[in-house]
Parts: structure tokens; sequence; C-alpha cells
């Protein structure tokens, strides 16, 4: 009974010193699980504005710099564990895994080392940052789950190595929080996102803001388990299952930021055209897209190819390229097709074949691709872009770029002191296009001081369903929405 009882006492100190020398491995865990859950629900605090103007999404790039806190503290815990298990191996005098215990603490640290550097110095870089402190992590476990036997040994706690049930479960429950809050699913969550003063993101030379216009951002993402726990207790949490042909991450991060890039571009370039600094946007031709498989054009133009002319006749933008098409050519006929294929430009003689009547097109003559109207911004001034964390991509800002450049240009602004938030891409022609998240858009600005909401025409209805107390104002241009601020004039 004596000695039953003497090894509860010891197992119990024991367990209550590994929990003590892992102290800081565990409390970089948790801050881990947190990160985790302040990213999935960051959105929460977006209203939030400080009385120098700056939002919510201004404060969330200098709190990347708390990640720094989590290699930190792994880093002085494999450094005392490192130091501890050092001086238990040169009084003990024994254990070859003690060796290999010292290397992957050695590890740990030289991990812990180098993420608490790279978080330091870019922190906005978080996909090789989040790699560093994966692989810090697994090896973490490693260090727990091993030292559960070999420190146990060193201290005389037996010879031969045992089952570390204590640091399994520690790992099964990180595990199934981890699983909880980061395990990817088959479907896409949409939920609210923030507000952006597209006077602070985006400043042109010799400009001035005057206005407050607002854009909008919603989060799309790889749904998780912990989500369909939020979407009970939150609003506008919607799901959708994700396409077996969705490209990998990597690809779609890609795509949006040169969306992203093509929207500060367009925006740019019509800003300043009505401004009349430069020429505004320049249609030059049509931008091959795709090629059908069994077009006729096949192997003769290449995506990517711009077309300039038919038969000689200038093609500057796809209304030309169709009309031409539809007037001047019979199914059947050749066309010299001149391209423009990189800082070439090549003549192909291309067969066609017959399409059939589709809306307003009758019956007309076709290459078998795809294209789109192909652009030159002319920006004569240089605009300074500031790097948001959470506006990763995508054109949706672009109508709101827009104005708030336009904005800056003109002396005295164009909000006429109407509070100005909105949403759309915007075309090369002026035009607003449709974007996704609507709903959460609107709830989104329906919680700030917005005075109107402008959102594409088509989605009025969208928009009024999600926000009804919202003054939402349905647009297709952006001399529309100048228009109506000069109307609704508060100033």
């Amino acid at each position: 009974m004596l000695g039953l009882f003497f090894e509860v006492i010891t197992e119990g100190r024991w367990c209550t010193r590994m929990i003590r020398h892992a102290r800081y491995y565990l409390a970089g865990m948790i801050m881990v699980l947190l990160f985790i859950l302040a990213a999935e629900l960051i959105w929460l605090p977006a209203p939030l504005r400080t009385s120098s103007g700056r939002l919510w999404i201004d404060m969330i790039d200098e709190l990347l710099y708390g990640l720094a806190i989590i290699p930190l503290l792994w880093g002085i815990g494999a450094a005392a564990r490192f130091w501890r298990l050092w001086m238990k191996r040169r009084s003990s005098g024994r254990g070859r895994q003690s060796w290999l215990l010292l290397a992957v603490r050695g590890i740990v640290f030289a991990v812990s080392v180098a993420g608490l550097v790279f978080l330091l110095v870019k922190p906005d870089d978080l996909i090789i940052g989040l790699g560093v402190l994966g692989v810090g992590l697994v090896m973490l476990f490693v260090d727990l789950i091993w030292s559960d036997t070999v420190d146990r040994r060193l201290a005389g706690r037996g010879d031969g190595l045992r089952w570390p049930w204590r640091s399994l479960g520690w790992l099964l429950l990180t595990a199934a929080l981890f699983a909880c809050l980061a395990c990817p699913t088959s479907y896409n969550v949409t939920y609210p996102g923030l507000t952006m003063a597209m006077n602070r993101y985006a400043h042109v030379d010799g400009g001035k803001p005057e206005g407050r216009i607002s854009g909008v951002l919603v989060f799309e993402r790889i749904a998780v388990p912990a989500d369909w726990l939020y979407a009970r207790l939150l609003p506008m949490y919607s799901f959708e299952k994700r396409s077996k042909d969705e490209p990998p991450l990597t690809e779609s991060y890609t795509e949006v930021v040169q969306m992203k890039q093509g929207a500060d571009d367009v925006a740019g370039a019509i800003a300043m055209g009505k401004a009349g600094l430069g020429k505004g946007i320049e249609l030059t031709g049509a931008r091959v897209l795709a090629v059908a498989d069994n077009a006729p054009a096949k192997s003769l133009i290449k995506a990517g190819d711009v077309i300039i002319a038919l038969n000689g006749k200038s093609i500057r933008n796809m209304t030309e390229l169709t009309d031409y098409m539809v007037n001047q050519v019979r199914p059947g006929d050749k066309v010299e097709v001149t391209l423009r294929r990189g800082e070439e430009t090549v003549k192909v003689q291309v067969p066609t074949g017959e399409a059939e009547a589709a809306g307003d097109l009758p019956k007309r003559a076709v290459f078998g691709i795809g294209a789109e109207n192909d652009w030159h911004a002319d920006i004569p001034r240089q605009i300074a872009y500031r790097h948001y964390i959470a506006h990763i991509g995508g054109p949706s800002h672009g109508a709101m770029l827009t104005l708030a450049l336009i904005d800056q240009l003109t002396p005295g602004g164009v909000t006429h002191g109407v509070r100005v938030a909105g949403t759309g891409t915007i075309e090369p022609d002026g035009s607003i296009g449709l974007v996704g998240g609507i709903p959460q858009k609107a709830y989104a600005v329906s919680r700030t001081d917005a005075d109107v909401f402008f959102v594409p025409a088509a989605s009025l209805e969208e928009a009024k369903a999600a926000a009804p107390g919202l003054n939402i104002v349905p647009v297709k241009t952006i001399d529309e929405v100048l228009d109506w601020l000069k109307d609704h004039a508060k100033d």
C-alpha cells in the first residue's frame, strides 16, 4: 500500500514537472489556436474606427506582429529543455536516446528562431510564415512525446521505453481542436468582411483626398467544421459545395492578385481620363482567352494572341470583331487575321465555321475562340497603394477605387458631404460589373454610418433583402454614381 501511494505521489510530481517544463510549448500551442480563431472571426470588430479615421482593416496588419509571440515562446521552451536535458545527461552519463532528443530540441529552437525573424521582417507573407510555424509544431510534438519516455528514464523512472500516454493525450486533444478550427471540408463558406477607406488604400500623386468613400470586402474560403457553429451564432454565413475542378489554392491566390492589379489599373486610367490627365483606357484589340479543341482556328491562333485586324480592317474591340464576322464573313470563308503575338505581328489565314443563332446574333461565321477586349491603361501619374493582408485580391473594389481617385483629382471632391460605400467591378468602358457576396457586403455596410451603398443594378433586390434599412442605390456606370452624388449633395 505504501509502495502504491509512493508511486501515485511520484507520478503526480513527474506530471507536474513535465507540464512545468513544457509550459512555453503549451502556451505557444494555445496562442496558435487563439490566432486561428481570431482569423476566422476577424470581421466582428469591423465597424471600429479611430478618431483619426483609421478602420479595423488598418489595425489588422499591426496585430500580425503578435504572431511572433508563438515562435518566441517555443524558442524559449526549446532552449530551456535543451539545457535541462544536457545537464541531466551529464549527471546520469547514459542514454543514446538523449542525443537524438537533444537534436530534436535543437531543431525546434532553430525553426523557432527562423519563424520569429521571418514574422518580424515579413509578417504579411503568411503562407511561408505559417509553413514555418507548422514545421515547428510538428517538431514540438516529437519532442513532447519522446521526452515523456527519455526524460523519465534519465530521472530513474525505469530502463525501458514506455508509451508516452500523457503526451499522446495532449497531442490528441490538440489535434481535435486543430481539426475543428482548421481541417478543410468539401464546402466553401462566405461571410461578412470589412469596409476599407479607399482614400487610404490608394493615393494619386498630386491628389488631395476629400470625401469618405468605402469599399467593402467579403470573405470566401474553404469551410472548416467550426464554421457551422459560427453560422448558428452569427448572421450571413452561407455554404456552397466545392466544385471538383476547382483550382488549387495557389492558383486561386495568383488569379485574385492579378484581378486586383487589373482593377487598380482600370480605375487609375479612367479616373485620370475624367480629370483630363492622359487618354484613359485605350482599347487595342481582342485578346484570345482560349481556342476550342475542334475549332477551325486550332494551331493557327493561340491563347494570348491579340486580334488587331481582319482582312486588313482594324479591330479595336470585341464589338468590332463581332460586327465584322456577322456582316462581312460567310461561314466557311478564310479570313486573313492579323495578330499581335508577344512583340511580333503575324498574319495567318484562318478558316471559319458556323455558329447557330444566339440571342440577338444570327447564324454567323466563327473561329471557335473565346476572347475579350484588350486594353491599355494610360496612367500618367503615379498611384501609391497601401497593402492590406485582409485584402488579398479580387476586382470588386474597382468602382469605389475609381470614385476615390476622381475625388482626389477634383478640387473640393465629388462626394458633396455624403458618406459613401459601394461595391462592383470597374470595366474599361466605365460600366460597373457584378460581384459576389452581395448579402454579406450589404450587411457589413449596414453596421457602419454610410449614407448610401452603391451596388451593381442587377444586385439591388439581393442587397435589400440582406439590409432592408440601408439606403441602397443601383448603378450601371461610374457616371451614374457621380450624378447621384451631385443630385443628393449634403454640403
